[in-house]
This record gives C-alpha cells, structure tokens and sequence, in this order.
C-alpha cells in the first residue's frame, strides 16, 4: 500500500486485454501474410468474420481457435507460447472493468490503451489531467461534469483515478509523463483556495519525479496549435502495437490510430512545446501563481 494525493490505495495491475488483443491481431495478420481470410477460414473452420475481428484485435480469442491457427501457421514451440499467452490476457478482465458503470463513454478503453504506454504525451487547456490531480480538485471538477450523476459515481471515479496514479506515477517500470499545461490551467480556481493551493503545490512534487516532465505554456507566447483542447498521444515500446491518440469531448474520447493522425498530433505537441517554458522556469511560474499575491 502507498499514499499518493491523499488517498491509500493499493497497486494497480498492469495491462489490460485490449492491449493483448491488438498485438495478436498484428501477429495473426503477419502470419497471414498474401493468404486471404477466406483460405485461411476453409482451412481453420474459422469465420471469415471472426478471423478479421481476431486480426483487429476486437474478438475475444478462444483456445480452440489459436490452437487451430497454431497447427495452420505451423508456429514453432515460442511463437506458439507467444500467441497462447497473448490470447489468454486477452481474455482477462482488468480491474477497472468493475468500475464501467461509473466511467464516462470511452474513458475504460482509454485506461486499457494507458495501462501499456511507454510515453504519454498530454496538453491540457483547461484542467489540470487526472494523472496529477488531487482528491480534493477532482471532486470539484465531478460537481460540473454532467457524465457524474451521483455521489457514488464521483466516489467510485475517485477510486480509478487513484489506482491510475499509483500505476503510472509510482510503480518501478513507470511510464515517462510529458504533460503542457496552458497557463489557463493554473489560473483557474477550482474548489476552494486552500484546496486549489494543494493542487498548485502537487504539481510541483509531481514535476521533480524521475520519470515526469511538466512545463507550462505562458499567455505571454500567443497563440499556438493546442487551443482547441485537451488530447493525449500514447506510445508503445513494442512494435506490435500502433500508437493511438485520445481527445476528449463532451461525449467522450475519441481515439485516432492511423500513422498519419499520429503524426499529426505529434507535430503538434512539438509546436506547443517550443512556446512552453522550461522545467524550471515552470516551477518558477507555479509557485508565483500559488503565493499570496499571485492567487486570486
């Protein structure tokens, strides 16, 4: 057990099943390589339909179909162990699966693709991201949002944004963090001073973590490409799995995986990062919004 923002709570596993569905799915389309689905179905007495949901890492896999395509593929004893072992995770179920119903749309796969990211790359326009919140803030965030319709729900919400944390924040083999927060971010009250001072003061711990890096886009360096909104790019160690980026919206994240969206979002978190300040002047900034003179 540790203590993070207030909160004890235990850690968190580690990744989830659709991580484990999408890297067989890359493995079952490279095996199958010029063969069509359809030979490899009449083949295997597997679905053409299934084949290609199992290949797109949406299908729950079962033991009989990659026994089947083992012995078609004619896997030697690791490749098939590999495949076995992906299957098997891909039927597990994540421990944020008994929190779906308290979860807005989209954010349990968000967690499920965040569960397996080497690098997690985030802008934030408007409020501080749930990986370094407070209780305290994300309380008073959960009293505005409309997906949070009970006292239950914000608790519950509570629960998975903590296990997130200690995940992600905290464990040895810890994901690296680059968060931009837009000035705005910081000079948004939220809840009442002391608690919002808690926040500002968090941000600083969190921003000397080994594996964290914060910096602050100031009002000072105009506009840039971030402006419309908050968005995350997750990216993977592995080369089986394709990076993806999440929006977030009033109805929900959105999730982007071809290349060239990729790209896109990552060119422009490089043209928000060359207005940010650096680490330092950062702290510097945060800590001059947190005194007497620079809270509101």
């Amino acid at each position: 057990m540790a203590v993070l923002a207030g909160r004890e709570t235990p850690v968190a596993s580690s990744e989830g099943p659709l991580l484990h569905r999408r890297r067989l799915g890359a493995e079952l389309r490279r095996l199958r390589g010029d063969r069509t689905l359809e030979e490899v179905a009449e083949a295997t007495l597997i679905s053409t339909s299934k084949l290609s949901r199992l290949e797109n890492g949406q299908g729950v896999p079962l033991p009989r179909d990659i026994r089947d395509l083992v012995t078609f593929y004619e896997l030697d004893p690791p490749s098939a162990d590999r495949l076995r072992r992906w299957a098997s995770a891909g039927r597990s179920q994540a421990w944020w699966r008994e929190y779906t119903d308290a979860l807005p749309a989209g954010a349990d796969t968000y967690v499920d693709y965040e569960s397996g990211a080497s690098t997690i790359r985030s802008f934030a326009a408007a409020v501080v991201p749930p990986l370094l919140q407070t209780e305290a803030y994300a309380l008073e965030l959960y009293k505005v949002l409309p997906a949070v319709k009970s006292d239950d729900s914000a608790r519950r919400l509570l629960e998975v944004r903590a296990r997130r944390q200690q995940l992600l924040v905290k464990s040895d083999d810890a994901p690296q963090l680059i968060f931009l927060l837009d000035e705005a971010v910081l000079r948004r009250p939220v809840g009442p001073p002391d608690a919002f001072r808690e926040q500002l003061d968090h941000l600083q711990v969190v921003s000397r973590q080994r594996n964290v890096s914060l910096r602050v886009v100031p009002f000072a360096s105009g506009p840039h490409p971030g402006m419309l909104g908050l968005f995350t790019i997750l990216h993977y160690a592995d080369d089986r799995d394709r990076d993806v980026v999440a929006a977030e919206s009033h109805t929900g994240e959105r999730f982007l995986e071809q290349p060239s969206n990729v790209l896109q979002y990552l060119r422009i978190f490089d043209a928000i990062t060359r207005k940010a300040l650096d680490h330092d002047e950062s702290r510097a900034l945060i800590a001059d919004i947190n005194s007497p003179k620079g809270m509101p």
